[in-house]
């Protein structure tokens, strides 16, 4: 959910420098070449290199938040560029068959290019004391192991976005004469098992196999692999999925940024529109031809599952971040998705042509897309067009009574009783993304509005009960969108809370909402000690309730 736009509050430092009527800046010894901060130095200021912010970037706490020094190698905005750099070259690399850049040519990591592996890397490169694990191989581990790793993996697989035919994965992992998969697949998958290993000696291996794994993305697309596109899409989107259950945004971003480029690159949205539609561009024909046509319906499944995974990690991270890249006026005709098997078994569920699959869906277009994937797709367009209409009003630039909030408000209310039961993991998201959706389209206006504040409290109360109704621990590994969600969720409810205290009213009520707030708490402290997203999201619903327990006014925090 994003922050609240309210005035970020000066750095103690500032105060005092305010205070003592004096700004030291003129008065600063001159620093060494290379320690004033990237910030600085870009801005030709003088800078008086004090950690962890400095004096100049304290005065402007918005635009520059990012107080870096490199003077201990790389800073993480310069890895980043570093890897946009090369996420530029794949591009160009994909649009212009046999076309290599020199200068940013991945095929080998030296120290050279080692930046783009990210800071980690670069540490466990510089180190001379690292660990055996630090530097170790996927091939030095012993062969059982590596299984074990592929079994963790394909377990949880289809929460972290995974989109492939699980059966042709565990087979192609699992062939006698050694896995028929890209480097890239292997090292991300080996990733994802040790993450989710409980054994402390496997998890040693983390900051090496993800080494390995942001250097196979680097190439993915120069291979010959005959579906190097999907493999390579594939990756980024589980490395974003990685990067944001560790809470690191900017890498998350990186990588959905390079899934969302190759996926409208090769035209991924446009799968089975009608031959001529606007949407048929000459640019998009020239790249998809470098994907080969399917050969069966597995394989047009694979694909159609590849745009709507890339669309909704897209959709998850910008609705809770000012992160934007999809344009607002992309025509996406590529069909619901269906569950993985259908494709083969129940292939008459596709249309023979498709167009304008999302403005349909908004325009309340009827379509018989019930499963269980295109439930989760089309919760999650309805929870990212409220969060973008919710902030509309927010900033007063849309009233409740226009015709497209109510159209929204109309479609989530018809949409949500229409939902099958929960019964696993996914239906659990989708019911929740719903409900959060009304949160996020009326929560801007509960202070000003009867109605909006009574919607997000009835949807923050369905939350809760959800909560409740379903065995959570029993679900396994939760996908991490649903962090936000539930911090969404008691942020709403302690909204409720104060204003009701404000109010002086004596009920009950009150105490029920706080009993909404502990179980969603305990429900999100399960997962916090395995999920780095969810304890960061925990410890913001924490200090919000603080806040109302201290009597102090929780509005101002967001997740």
């Amino acid at each position: 959910m994003r922050a609240a736009k309210t005035p970020p509050a000066p750095s103690p430092r500032l105060l005092q420098m305010h205070h003592q009527g004096s700004f030291p800046i003129n008065d600063l010894t001159p620093l060494q070449k290379g320690k004033a901060c990237q910030n600085c130095r870009r801005r030709k200021v003088k800078c008086d290199a004090v950690k962890p912010i400095c004096f100049q970037c304290s005065r402007y706490p918005t635009a520059f938040s990012d107080c870096e020094y490199t003077e201990d190698g790389p800073s993480l905005s310069e890895t980043l560029e570093e890897q946009i750099s090369l996420l530029r070259a794949r591009i160009e690399e994909l649009e212009r068959p046999g076309f290599r850049q020199q200068s940013t040519s991945t095929s080998q990591i030296t120290s050279s290019n080692t930046l783009a592996l990210g800071p980690y890397f670069h540490l466990l490169h510089a180190s001379g004391t690292a660990l055996n694990t630090a530097n170790s191989t996927p091939t030095e581990l012993p062969f059982i192991v590596l299984q074990a790793l592929a079994h963790n993996f394909i377990h949880i697989a289809p929460r972290c976005g995974f989109f492939l035919d699980p059966q042709a994965f565990h087979d192609a992992i699992t062939a006698i004469d050694g896995p028929d998969l890209p480097p890239v697949l292997l090292n991300v998958m080996y990733l994802w098992g040790i993450h989710l290993s409980e054994d402390p000696r496997i998890m040693g291996y983390e900051p090496a196999f993800l080494a390995h794994a942001l250097r196979s993305t680097a190439g993915s697309l120069s291979g010959t692999h005959p579906r190097r596109i999907l493999h390579s899409i594939q990756a980024s989107v589980l490395l974003a999925y990685y990067f944001l259950r560790h809470s690191r945004f900017l890498e998350a971003k990186f990588h959905i940024t390079a899934a969302v480029s190759v996926a409208l690159s090769t035209g991924l949205h446009r799968i089975r529109a009608p031959h001529g539609s606007d949407s048929d561009s000459a640019d998009v024909r020239v790249v998809s031809d470098m994907v080969a046509p399917t050969k069966d319906m597995r394989e047009e499944g694979e694909r159609i599952g590849a745009f709507w995974s890339v669309l909704q990690v897209h959709n998850r991270f910008a609705s809770n971040s000012s992160y934007g890249y999809v344009p607002t006026a992309l025509t996406i005709d590529t069909p619901w998705p269906l569950d993985i098997a259908d494709y083969v078994e129940r292939p008459h569920l596709l249309p023979q042509q498709s167009s304008g699959t999302v403005a349909k869906f908004l325009w309340d277009v009827p379509d018989d897309a019930t499963s269980s994937a295109a439930l989760y797709a089309k919760a999650g367009i309805l929870y990212e067009e409220a969060t973008r209409l919710g902030e509309h009003c927010r900033s007063g630039n849309l009233s409740p009574n226009d015709p497209k909030f109510t159209a929204l408000d109309r479609k989530i209310n018809a949409f949500t009783p229409t939902l099958p039961s929960i019964q696993s993991q996914r239906m659990l998201v989708v019911h929740t993304l719903a409900h959060c959706a009304t949160i996020q389209l009326h929560d801007p206006l509960v202070n000003t509005c009867v109605g909006s504040r009574t919607n997000t409290l009835i949807a923050a109360r369905a939350v809760v009960d959800i909560i409740v109704q379903t065995d959570i621990p029993k679900l396994g590994l939760i996908d991490p969108v649903i962090a936000p969600l539930w911090t969404a969720t008691a942020l709403a409810l302690i909204a409720e809370i104060n204003h009701q205290h404000h109010e002086d009213r004596k009920s009950t009520t009150a105490e029920e909402l706080k009993d909404c707030v502990n179980t969603i708490i305990a429900t999100m402290g399960l997962s916090a000690p395995f999920c780095h997203l969810m304890a960061a999201q925990l410890e913001a619903v924490r200090r919000a309730y603080e806040g109302v327990q201290g009597d102090r006014d929780p509005n101002g925090i967001r997740p």
